[in-house]
């Protein structure tokens, strides 16, 4: 059985599941939320210069599920060499929350207006 070589210093205490799922929690809900705002806000600005430069138009989820696959890429190259970077880790599970913050925020946008 091989194992895998982690990188960024990680250490038997801080690469569990739980522990990445907390960091990107933090992430997504505390500085990175505060310096950029929500993600919906943050990647309506995305699409829109996504669209601007390609001429594609993408919606918010589908340009973070574009974000998690490139994090999924980076994670599939670097498993042929046998390396696991703890920062990817914690990207994709912080994209994937933000899908989840858009999907809320969705819901209850569209419930405040059938509330009227």
């Amino acid at each position: 059985m091989r194992t895998m070589a982690f990188s960024h210093n990680t250490t038997k205490e801080n690469n569990d599941g739980a522990q990445i799922l907390l960091e990107a929690h933090s992430l997504v809900t505390g500085d990175r939320q505060k310096v950029y705002g929500h993600p919906s806000d943050d990647y309506l600005r995305v699409v829109a210069i996504f669209e601007s430069l390609t001429g594609i138009k993408l919606s918010v989820r589908e340009a973070l599920l574009f974000m998690v696959s490139v994090k999924l890429s980076r994670l599939r190259n670097n498993f042929e060499k046998d390396i696991l970077h703890h920062d990817t880790l914690v990207d994709v599970m912080g994209y994937m929350a933000c899908i989840n913050m858009v999907q809320q925020k969705t819901t209850q946008e569209k419930e405040n207006i059938n509330a009227i």
